[in-house]
Order: C-alpha cells, then sequence, then structure tokens
C-alpha cells in the first residue's frame, strides 16, 4: 500500500478507501491509486484486509425450503447483490431443506453459517419456520427475513423484517374487478398459508366495501412447492368450481401461477379470458407478461425488496441493535386479461 500510495502521490488511507470503499474517493484520485495498482502489479492480502476491518464483508442469502429457480427469489438475489456490490460486500447464496418440527439445533445448516466468522448476517428468504429462526439466533448471526412467506401460526410479524403488502394488494385487485362491473367474483388461493390469507383479507374488504357477497377461498397446496404446485391449485380450482356449477365473472388469483392454471383450465371448458372471465394475479412474474393473454396482476418490487434486505442487515450490523419491520407497497398492472363484465 506504501508503495502504491508513494507512485499514486496520494496517502495510503486514500489506497485503502479505493480498494474498501471507492465511492468514497474522487474519480482523478481513484483513476491513479488503479493505475498504480496495475503498474506496480499489487495483489490485495484478503486475510489481513478482514483483521484489519473487524469483520468479513460477506452476507449470505439462505434460501429455505424453495427451489432456487422462483423467480420472486432469484429477483430478489440480484437485487441484493447489486446493493451489496455497490456498497463493496459481497454475497453468498446458500440453501436449506427442513421440516418445521425438527428441533433447531438439529437444522443441518449451510457450513458457511456454522463456521464462525466467515459471514457477517443472513438475509432469510423462501419459505421458513419459527424453527429456522431460533437455528441462526443460536449462532449469534444477524439476520433480516423476507418475512411475507414466514409461517407462524399466531405470528403475524417480526422484528428486523420485509413484507410485502399482500393485504393491499388484494384489494387492488377486486377493487379493478369491481370497477369493471364485476359482482361474482372468487379468490384462488390456500388461505392456511398466510400470504395467500392476507390477500384474501384485502379481497374480501374490498368486495363487503361493495355490498357483494364473499364466498369462501377456494385452493390448496404444498408451501414448499413439491406436491402440489401453483399451478395445479389454480387449474384444479377452476375445474371445481365449474363442476359445482357455481357462477362466476371474474377471479383474482393469490399468485401468477395460480392464474395461469386456471386460464388454462377455463380455455379447457370453451371459456375465454377476458370475454366470458377475467382474471387477475399476483406478484408480476416474467410469465404475467407473455401469458396468452397478457395477465393482470398485483406487481411486488422484488429487486428493490432484495437491496432493502442489504440496507436493513448492514444498519443492523453498524448500529448492532434490532430493526423494526418494514413494508414494501404494490402496485395493480392492467393488461389484457380483464376487461368489462359482457351483459347478456
Amino acid at each position: 500500500i506504501h508503495d502504491v500510495a508513494a507512485d499514486a502521490q496520494v496517502s495510503t488511507a486514500t489506497v485503502s478507501r479505493v480498494l474498501n470503499e471507492p465511492w468514497r474517493v474522487s474519480p482523478d484520485a481513484r483513476e491513479r491509486v488503479t493505475a498504480s495498482i496495475a503498474k506496480l502489479g499489487y495483489t490485495p492480502n484478503l486475510r489481513a484486509r478482514l483483521l484489519a476491518r473487524g469483520d468479513s464483508g460477506t452476507i449470505c442469502f439462505l434460501l429455505s425450503n424453495r427451489p432456487f429457480l422462483h423467480s420472486i427469489h432469484t429477483q430478489m438475489l440480484q437485487g441484493a447483490a447489486d446493493r451489496a456490490n455497490a456498497l463493496g460486500v459481497q454475497i453468498v447464496y446458500a440453501a436449506c431443506s427442513y421440516l418445521p418440527d425438527t428441533p433447531p439445533s438439529e437444522i443441518e445448516m449451510p457450513r458457511i453459517l456454522a463456521a464462525r466468522g466467515l459471514i457477517d448476517g443472513v438475509i432469510v428468504a423462501g419459505t421458513n419456520y419459527p424453527n429456522m429462526l431460533q437455528a441462526i439466533d443460536e449462532l449469534a448471526l444477524p439476520r433480516v427475513l423476507f418475512g411475507t412467506n414466514l409461517i407462524a401460526p399466531g405470528l403475524d410479524r417480526v422484528p428486523a423484517a420485509i413484507y410485502v403488502d399482500d393485504e393491499s394488494g388484494g384489494y387492488l385487485a377486486a377493487k379493478h374487478l369491481i370497477s369493471l362491473g364485476h359482482k361474482a367474483i372468487r379468490f384462488i388461493g390456500d388461505v392456511t398459508l398466510p400470504w395467500y390469507r392476507r390477500r384474501y383479507e384485502g379481497c374480501a374488504r374490498a368486495m363487503r366495501e361493495a355490498g357483494l357477497e364473499v364466498h369462501p377461498a377456494i385452493g390448496k397446496r404444498d408451501a414448499t412447492e413439491q406436491t402440489i404446485t401453483e399451478y395445479a391449485m389454480g387449474a384444479s380450482a377452476v375445474n371445481e368450481l365449474c363442476d359445482r356449477g357455481e357462477p362466476f365473472t371474474a377471479i383474482f388469483a393469490g399468485g401468477d401461477m395460480a392464474a395461469h392454471g386456471a386460464m388454462r383450465s377455463l380455455a379447457a371448458r370453451g371459456l375465454r379470458v377476458p370475454g366470458d372471465v377475467s382474471v387477475v394475479g399476483f406478484n408480476d412474474e416474467e410469465l404475467a407478461q407473455i401469458a396468452e393473454p397478457p395477465l393482470t396482476t398485483i406487481r411486488i418490487p422484488t429487486e428493490q425488496i432484495g437491496a432493502q434486505c442489504v440496507d436493513m442487515l448492514r444498519k443492523m450490523l453498524q448500529e448492532d441493535a434490532a430493526l423494526d419491520a418494514a413494508t414494501v407497497p404494490v402496485e395493480l398492472i392492467e393488461r389484457e386479461s380483464t376487461a368489462p363484465i359482457r351483459h347478456s
């Protein structure tokens, strides 16, 4: 570092900042230091830098009980990685599968979490239960939770967590359908799972305000997507409604994949979307844009959530204190799967 500082005609502190916090250095000084590093062939000693900083400069993104290809979590990881990179911090990915009744001490944690000092904290994503949070706490690791997919009966919110405003999303979806003249609206989603329950509650609130009859939610699925998928839930729910002869002109599905399954079953029964039935989804996954017809849905800012998880975790590390939970807003994205009701 002394050699680089002398060659670049800057202080050793400036060289250190270029290596660790480059955004704090002027472009001119940063360019001179970078050129000197290349000229002299200097390679930083990572272990020495970590010892000097007192932390590892590494955050773990832990995905529990979900396949990696689930688009919401891959977009969250991308957002977290982009924000971490801007802060000079690195993100490492790890996966874990466990059961809700496994004792915390018996959960097979990724080795990078169990080994002391390799990471500074954890972003906990995927579908999780209280035993995982307890297991991480027992490792004395700061953590931020994606709280929307936490399954903890009787516990609506936990500190240091980020939640999607599911209920507002359900309310927006139902208000949109009501504005198009729909009265027979059915919700597809397994309300034993908290994210579907909150979306159903928002939908039901809008319908009650409009003086409409609120029907029970329909649908059953597996939280970890290992048996009954969301797509299958949507398809079977439509078949059940049709087989029972229950009238409906609009469907609000608690996930885009459920909406896609519902539209496929509607088409198989000769019902057109949106000519006969309007359909709204939730999440605004890439699938929603390429569906036929393109799907009206509730958009959640997935990459923003990932970045916000990094910000919250870094603040916890700097202040050495737990933070309150935060809620991110959602928005309605109108596409061609919804239309005004046709009057015969």
